[in-house]
């Protein structure tokens, strides 16, 4: 049976509806916006940021990049902004927190670019054999859920796991020197590593646990994430105009992305500084889209 998504659904899953459709007298030009930058967070920002689509609207928006969704969560969570992007599991724990932020709006289903690569060297027989492990991964982000629910698909104790908290560049070092025995992370972090002679060994809907991929169905992925729209609710309630115009240059800068990929690959390497390989790997694995969904709900939920 198809999901009705109600009003009262999604303000339940910590989500906000705006009303988008007209134009209206913006209540301030200049926002800032925390981005995240990679094509998970980051992307429909660079694109309308290049091409001037939030002026288009009215707005002049400043994006303050950052390393990852753990810097939003420090950011907005701290008062030190309104409006930023993250992920349903950054959502998730500002809720665990009763902080007043909102999800605004889904930027992408990210599942795909989200997993666990195993150091060059390390060679599993079981996913048993995680334990007694030593896995790099960065604190505040989804990949802890994701291992947690390989737990359960393969009947291993998590707690004899070691998990060993730094940012990502740094997880890729020391997974490639055998400092730790794998990496949780995400894009382009995972490319890179196995560019070093590491082993893919999950991604949130795939499995390479026996050596080649298997895909798993929707209704049983090792993981659900979304990259999201955040915002405070004082900021949605007291800046709507602002917020709407905001959503329209995004949806403006989502269409080129799933329209005119050669041109927004231009935009997204010279913003985002990943190399073209490793780019067209993440965007591929992205699924772009704005909106309040069945399966935005499904990733809050998830987490």
């Amino acid at each position: 049976m198809p999901m009705t998504i109600t009003r009262r659904a999604a303000l339940a899953a910590g989500l906000a509806i705006p009303a988008i459709g007209r134009a209206a007298a913006v209540e301030q030009t200049a926002v800032e916006v925390i981005g995240v930058r990679d094509p998970q967070l980051g992307a429909q920002l660079a694109v309308a940021d290049q091409f001037g689509l939030f002026k288009e609207q009215g707005i002049d928006v400043t994006i303050r990049w950052t390393q990852s969704a753990a810097d939003t969560l420090t950011i907005l969570g701290g008062g030190s902004a309104n409006i930023g992007v993250g992920g349903s599991f950054t959502q998730v724990v500002f809720g665990g927190q009763k902080l007043p932020i909102r999800t605004i709006t889904a930027l992408a289903d990210i599942a795909e670019t989200q997993g666990f690569v195993l150091s060059p060297g390390v060679k599993l027989a079981s996913p048993k054999e995680l334990e007694g492990k030593r896995l790099a991964f960065t604190q505040g982000n989804s990949q802890v859920v994701l291992l947690a629910k390989l737990a359960e698909m393969f009947k291993f104790d998590q707690s004899k796991i070691t998990l060993v908290n730094m940012n990502q560049s740094e997880g890729v070092v020391a997974a490639s020197k055998g400092d730790v025995h794998g990496l949780l992370g995400w894009q382009p972090n995972l490319f890179r590593l196995v560019g070093m002679g590491g082993t893919l060994y999950c991604t949130g809907g795939t499995l390479f646990t026996t050596g080649t991929a298997q895909v798993m169905p929707e209704d049983n992925k090792p993981l659900y994430n979304h990259s999201t729209l955040m915002a405070t609710q004082d900021w949605i309630d007291t800046k709507p105009n602002t917020l709407a115009a905001l959503l329209r240059g995004l949806l403006k800068a989502n269409a080129i992305i799933n329209d005119d990929r050669p041109r927004a690959m231009t935009a997204l390497q010279r913003v985002l500084r990943i190399d073209a390989e490793a780019l067209t790997v993440m965007v591929n694995a992205n699924k772009y889209a704005l909106g309040i969904t069945p399966s935005l709900i499904a990733s809050h939920r998830f987490q």
